[in-house]
């Protein structure tokens, strides 16, 4: 049987306006099925996947690719490394140190982050305000704070900020320095864990602040070229290192939330398969329908000559097309939707909990193939069998009885 004789009949036996409520509510209730599955599985999978991009990005907005700390909190200077490294980007110093702000009765503690603006190697200046990350000086008692301290401390741009420093590691009494910054610039990451605790000043202004010797900081930043190249970069600097010194990458940072989505993950392809198949059976059961409600016709054809074998392709195609619409369409209605949650962020989170503070998503174009291919796939194996019955059905009978 020729396509165009196949397409003619599958025509005839599914056409919604000349068949009854039953099959109308039936091959809608099948497409809806589908398109619900796939786009659920399809939103899933960009969301765990933009978890996992979105994590490893904003923590390397802070943290760089890769850092060099000491273990027993000591400082470390650059120009006694030595190290030989290549592939890299940028090699960055920062001062790290925890601080207290006053503001009227509100009393909170933050970190101190004293870096090199003009080596800005993790592009932070597209987080600010006014898309620049600069001070007047390197040695400026400036600071840029995080949209969420300004509205904590109830802070706006210009105002002066009194921060304290509390050294508790002298044997007499802790020695206690106090200065005033004032605030030049405000930024938002996004990341819960940094925006409510970080504030930025220039590298020099740390060290005097903090009485930390020129050449000592708290930690070395890296930035790699090929980022697939991270861990295998780390573990040579680390085997170049000396005690106290020790490297960590931007995965270390994040670790258990990285595991965490990872976990969620390995149960996917089971999820896929059960919601799917789940799915095609509804197309099952509309084929069955179609085929009792048009059981005379059948036969009818049966009498003229059409072969089981044809009428099986005929059901056939009636399932894988209802199977590849619509999870084509749940296809595009979950690309839709990924595009609107990149550009406007619909769904927002609360970044204290969830890291971020809007669902990420990365549009994939696997997922898209993956999904929308095992429910054709899934489909033209399981349609099978209703295709069979109509097959056995005796034209003697049938028309006996009509």
């Amino acid at each position: 049987m020729k396509y165009s004789q196949i397409k003619y009949f599958i025509d005839k036996f599914h056409n919604t306006r000349s068949s009854g409520k039953i099959i109308r509510f039936t091959t809608r209730a099948a497409f809806f099925s589908v398109f619900i599955g796939s786009f659920a599985l399809i939103i899933s999978l960009s969301i765990l996947d933009g978890f996992e991009d979105m994590l490893t990005e904003t923590t390397s907005k802070f943290t760089s690719d890769i850092s060099i700390v000491s273990m027993n909190g000591g400082y470390v200077n650059k120009d006694s490394l030595n190290l030989t490294i290549s592939n890299i980007s940028g090699i960055a110093e920062v001062i790290e140190k925890p601080v207290i702000i006053r503001k009227k009765d509100d009393i909170d503690g933050f970190i101190l982050k004293g870096i090199d603006y003009k080596n800005d190697i993790n592009s932070f200046e597209k987080n600010t305000n006014n898309g620049k990350f600069q001070f007047s000086s390197d040695s400026a008692k400036e600071v840029i704070i995080s949209e969420k301290i300004a509205k904590k401390m109830n802070y706006k741009l210009g105002d002066n900020m009194v921060i304290y420093s509390i050294d508790a590691t002298q044997k007499s009494a802790p020695k206690t320095k106090i200065s005033k910054f004032r605030i030049v610039n405000i930024y938002n990451t996004g990341l819960g864990e940094y925006d409510n605790s970080v504030i930025i000043a220039p590298i020099n202004t740390t060290h005097t602040f903090f009485d930390i010797a020129n050449g000592n900081v708290t930690r070395i930043e890296i930035s790699v070229k090929n980022k697939d190249e991270i861990e295998e970069i780390s573990e040579k600097i680390g085997n170049e290192l000396q005690f106290p010194l020790m490297v960590k990458n931007v995965f270390d940072y994040q670790r258990s939330a990285l595991i965490w989505i990872q976990v969620q993950k390995e149960p996917v392809p089971l999820v896929l398969g059960i919601i799917t198949i789940v799915a095609v059976l509804n197309v099952v059961t509309m084929l069955l329908i179609l085929i009792v409600e048009k059981t005379r016709q059948i036969g009818i054809l049966k009498v003229l000559g059409m072969s089981s074998f044809d009428l099986i392709k005929i059901f056939v195609f009636i399932g894988i097309r209802i199977a590849l619409k619509s999870a084509t369409m749940g296809g595009l209605a979950a690309f839709i939707f990924s595009v609107l949650q990149k550009q406007f962020g619909l769904i927002t989170l609360d970044s204290n909990v969830y890291f971020l503070d809007t669902v990420p998503i990365t549009i994939n174009p696997e997922h898209y193939f993956i999904v929308i291919f095992n429910a054709v796939a899934i489909s033209t194996l399981v349609v099978t069998v209703p295709s069979i019955i109509s097959s056995k059905i005796r034209p003697v009978k049938v028309l006996r009885f009509s």
